[in-house]
């Protein structure tokens, strides 16, 4: 450490011209070869110029200076050497410093090896103490390890003897437990065998109540056996006279059937009478005026009307007879009667093929009427029916007319044009514009009721 510190400080020397730093004992040559060392000049001029500059200085110096310039150098030195005086004086004084520094140095350096020397007793010291008390350590160690086997041997033995006594205390407990359910049995021995005596007194009366109870369900079975079997004998006479009346019936059923189309063919051939005794009357009597065969109200149709489920397609046949007639005597074709349900209202549509009033020789009129019905004492009146009428176009269905009726039936008015009915009005025009609905002289109009309203102070009883 010594030496290190001697290096350094030899280091620390600089030049006293060039200021660079260097080591002491490179000091001499520095001084001898550095160019900024200050020379006196060879012609003796008196200048003191650096070593570096000397040779430019020889040249440019002549010895022609003036005696002025002689006293200024003469000053300038004067200073030169007050100013070497001043260094030399530095420079030994350094020198004692540094001489001082490096006995400071030397007994610093001599007291750290001391030192060292007591640090490095101490460290073996202390290795020794801490190697004994390591093999203290270990020693302490084995021996827990022994105390804590000797522990570990004595907890096994005293849990083992412990075990066998709690055993031991067991088979004690099992015997004495023994001994007092035995005591147990005994009693509920006792007490079973009372119980049983009892029960069997018990089950021997129930025994002969329920055996005399089967006598008497058997007894009541025969009984109810033989009523059975009357029972038996009458349901089949009765069926057999069901079955009698159900023939009977069958054939009452044919018997009406066979009537009802003979009674059909009957209005076929009395309408077909009708219309030739018309024609002859009308060929005997040609101004005479007859009411249209199917414009008359008579009962019979009430009774067998064309439709009952509110649907009627109505065939109009010799239409432009029809229209002439209308014409000439301002009168109306009826519909056939239907109804607008079964047990319902009796409806027929009215035509007037040359229209009314304002509307005469430009629209057809028609409207919805209410007649009387065999069923109008079990219906709600008044009431209000609205139906759809289509014209159809036998030529082409999308071209179908289609127009709206209202009636109101029994408000309490007989006037026949009352406003509260809607017409349907379809202009002569139209059937003009399209032959299909008048072709082949006939015309179809589809009537469907669609709405029936009535008065909420009376129930219909017909549903």
């Amino acid at each position: 450490m010594s030496e290190h510190v001697h290096t350094i400080v030899r280091r620390s020397v600089s030049c006293y011209f060039c200021n660079e730093f260097l080591e002491e004992r490179h000091l001499s040559e520095h001084m001898a070869q550095c160019s900024s060392v200050l020379e006196e000049c060879p012609n003796k001029c008196g200048v003191y110029v650096p070593r570096r500059h000397l040779e430019s200085h020889r040249k440019s110096c002549g010895r022609r200076m003036s005696r002025k310039s002689c006293l200024e150098d003469s000053v300038w030195k004067e200073k030169v050497f007050s100013v070497l005086t001043l260094l030399r004086l530095a420079i030994d004084y350094g020198e004692k410093e540094r001489a001082h520094l490096r006995d400071a140095l030397s007994r610093n350096s001599h007291l750290l090896h001391s030192q060292q020397e007591s640090l490095a007793a101490l460290r073996s010291d202390v290795g020794m103490v801490v190697e004994k008390t390591r093999a203290g350590v270990a020693l302490l160690n084995q021996r827990l390890d022994d105390l804590e086997i000797i522990t570990d041997d004595a907890q096994h033995r005293s849990s083992a003897s412990f075990r066998q006594i709690s055993e031991q205390l067991k088979l004690f407990e099992l015997a004495d437990e023994r001994s007092r359910r035995q005591d147990d049995r005994l009693g509920e021995l006792r007490e079973l065998r009372t119980f049983v005596a009892k029960e069997g007194v018990r089950v021997g009366d129930m025994w002969q109540e329920q055996t005399q109870r089967i006598n008497d369900l058997k007894l009541e079975l025969e009984m109810r056996c033989r009523d059975s079997k009357e029972l038996t004998a009458k349901h089949d006479a009765l069926s057999r006279n069901v079955d009698d009346l159900l023939e009977e019936i069958r054939k009452q059923a044919e018997s009406t059937a066979r009537q009802k189309s003979d009674l059909k063919g009957l209005k076929f051939q009395m309408r077909q009478n009708l219309k030739y005794m018309e024609e002859l009357i009308a060929e005997s009597s040609p101004g005479a005026e007859f009411p249209e065969a199917n414009s008359c109200a008579c009962s019979e149709e009430r009774l067998f009307p064309a439709s009952t489920n509110g649907r009627l397609i109505w065939r109009v046949d010799g239409y432009r007879e029809k229209m002439n007639a209308a014409k000439e005597k301002n009168s109306a074709i009826h519909s056939p009667v239907f109804l607008d349900r079964e047990y319902g209202y009796t409806l027929r549509m009215e035509l007037f093929l040359n229209g009314k009033g304002q509307w005469k020789d430009r629209h057809i009129i028609g409207c919805l009427r209410v007649e009387s019905g065999k069923w109008d004492p079990l219906l709600d009146w008044p009431c209000v029916l609205r139906a759809s009428v289509v014209l159809r176009d036998q030529e082409n269905p999308a071209n179908d007319l289609r127009k709206s009726v209202k009636t109101v039936g029994r408000d309490d008015t007989d006037d026949p044009d009352r406003k509260s009915d809607l017409y349907m009005f379809i202009p002569h025009t139209t059937l003009s514009r399209y032959p299909g609905y008048t072709k082949s002289d006939v015309m179809f109009f589809d009537v469907q009721v669609r709405d029936v309203k009535t008065s909420a102070s009376t129930v219909s009883v017909v549903q």
